[in-house]
């Protein structure tokens, strides 16, 4: 009998990715606390070299689209701490 394939197979393979790329970035956030390196620092350097990486691998227009979607993100509360869900 053949499994069958979820319809949100890609979304739960994103899912997966994004909750892989969270674990890395918080252990190198905790290296870079440990190491001495301020918050608003690492935090500079981090998306400086996300950015710059990005522009090299997908151009301009990637770059000015996660920009866009970060400041829209930032708007709506996402990026706020211990924020309680009504």
């Amino acid at each position: 009998m053949l499994h069958e394939i979820p319809d949100n197979l890609d979304a739960l393979i994103r899912e997966e990715k994004e909750q892989v790329a969270l674990d890395l970035i918080e252990d190198a956030w905790v290296t870079a606390q440990q190491e001495g390196i301020e918050s608003a620092i690492f935090a500079d350097s981090a998306l400086a070299f996300v950015l710059t990486r990005l522009n090299y691998e997908e151009g301009d227009a990637a770059v000015s689209q996660l920009i866009r979607s970060l400041q829209e993100r930032c708007e709506n509360g996402a990026f706020v701490a211990n924020k309680s869900i009504q």
